[in-house]
């Protein structure tokens, strides 16, 4: 009788609790802390055997207000260690977060916190103010938080959005005090930030930014020379590149490398008579490598149809290649290229365009693919599958135009492995057979007029 009143008794009080905290509910921790001041806080913590014990020193608070927010919340743990803990929103506070843990404020005292995710509160540590009170359970805090908590959340769309409002006004304040936009610009002008040793095909990124002269000497620049101009301030046109906004890398085309040049322009839109360009003139040196190979048997389910036993599917055939080549001078520089097309006659589409020096490396593939191995037989059969036959190279013409002294292209047409055969269900089975492999293909040089219009 008298355990069933105690329990009674619990009850209440934490019903009361509840009821208190629903209510505090609607309040932000900027009002709630209106009732509080900096001073020492007597410290429960929670104890091995699940209960708050009081510890022995009370731990330093400061309060730090600007206007009616409270901006920080510095807790010396232990009296010794520097704790700061910030609003979750400045202007609606549910509660003040440092590292993996929060601080809330209810009723008369402080209360230290983890929160799960899932609405739930696991107290550490409950700070109570000079002439405050506390006696509640772990239990019984872990709702007060979690109740004062979620309720608080859902009053804070306003202050979010003012927030967000005013984080948006700095934003666009640092844009302005940074941009070209009315301001008086005497000039703008490129400036490489790298520039890579070869400039070609393939070769490695050229950075730039920009730097823009205002009438009264002064300077601003873009982030990645260290200023704050926003990229939006200009418009770009560059040309023989690809770009992404502060970086442009060499064409892999060389048909739009007419004067064998990377351009980049660029033009104020807020002073649309300011422009800059810098011309780079290209080297031509990097090697390149063209793959043009027939697909490999386990691939061929991507190309067609099939039907797949135990035998392993056949590879594809490399395809048959027109190579032209026809030697020129670098438009700028004046030094000997060779301009070479590739022309793939399987598929009847121009596969490359480019120029480089004679002694750069073009590597060309156009090997046939391996054979699929083949799968282990089944019961009713004496041997495992047969391995799939490998794809024959294809075969190609390289055409040189009498101006060509030389050149340095590499051709890989090998003919395809077979795939090895499956082995068989039983021991005394046998193995499949392998697949062939497929012919090499044929290569074939001729000295021909070659014009090519790129």
């Amino acid at each position: 009788m008298e355990r069933k009143t105690t329990i009674a008794k619990a009850s209440v009080i934490l019903l009361f609790f509840l009821v208190f905290s629903a209510a505090r509910a609607q309040e932000s921790q900027n009002t709630i802390l209106n009732g509080f001041e900096s001073g020492n806080y007597t410290v429960y913590k929670l104890g091995e055997k699940g209960k708050f014990e009081k510890v022995g020193k009370p731990w330093p608070v400061v309060i730090t207000k600007q206007g009616g927010n409270v901006s920080e919340v510095l807790v010396k743990r232990s009296g010794i260690l520097d704790e700061p803990f910030t609003p979750d929103v400045p202007g609606y506070p549910a509660y003040f977060a440092f590292k993996d843990l929060r601080l809330s404020f209810l009723n008369d005292y402080g209360v230290y916190y983890e929160w799960n995710g899932k609405q739930e509160a696991t107290t550490k540590y409950v700070l109570v103010k000079e002439g405050g009170n506390f006696n509640l359970d772990p239990g019984a805090i872990n709702k007060l938080v979690a109740a004062y908590a979620t309720a608080t959340f859902k009053n804070q769309t306003s202050a979010r959005d003012n927030v967000k409002a005013e984080k948006a006004e700095l934003a666009e304040a640092e844009r302005k005090a940074n941009s070209l936009e009315e301001k008086a610009v005497a000039k703008i002008e490129i400036q490489l930030t790298s520039q890579p040793a070869k400039v070609a095909h393939f070769s490695e990124a050229i950075k730039y930014g920009v730097v823009a002269t205002l009438k009264d000497g002064s300077t601003l620049k873009t982030p990645n020379l260290g200023g704050k101009i926003p990229w939006e301030d200009f418009e770009l046109a560059h040309k023989g590149c690809s770009n992404t906004i502060d970086e442009v890398r060499v064409d892999v085309d060389a048909s739009s490398l007419t004067d064998d040049v990377v351009l980049l322009q660029i033009t104020s839109v807020y002073h649309p008579s300011l422009k800059a360009s810098l011309a780079i003139n290209t080297t031509n040196d990097v090697s390149v490598q063209v793959s043009q190979n027939g697909f490999w048997g386990n691939e061929r389910h991507q190309h067609m149809t099939v039907f797949q036993g135990v035998d392993g599917q056949h590879a594809g055939n490399g395809d048959d290649l027109v190579i032209k080549v026809q030697a020129v001078r670098h438009k700028k520089t004046g030094a000997s290229l060779n301009k070479i097309e590739i022309y793939n006659t399987t598929k009847a589409k121009t596969v490359a365009h480019y120029k480089l020096t004679p002694d750069t490396p073009l590597i060309v593939n156009a090997k046939g693919g391996q054979g699929m191995n083949g799968s282990k037989g089944r019961q009713s059969e004496t041997a495992g599958g047969n391995g799939g036959n490998g794809g024959s190279g294809g075969s190609v013409t390289i055409i040189k135009d009498p101006s060509v002294a030389s050149f340095n292209i590499t051709i890989n047409n090998q003919g395809g492995k077979g795939g090895n055969g499956g082995p068989p269900y039983y021991n005394t089975g046998i193995k499949g057979n392998d697949g062939n492999p497929g012919a090499d293909g044929y290569t074939d040089t001729k000295i021909a007029s070659v014009n090519l219009n790129f």
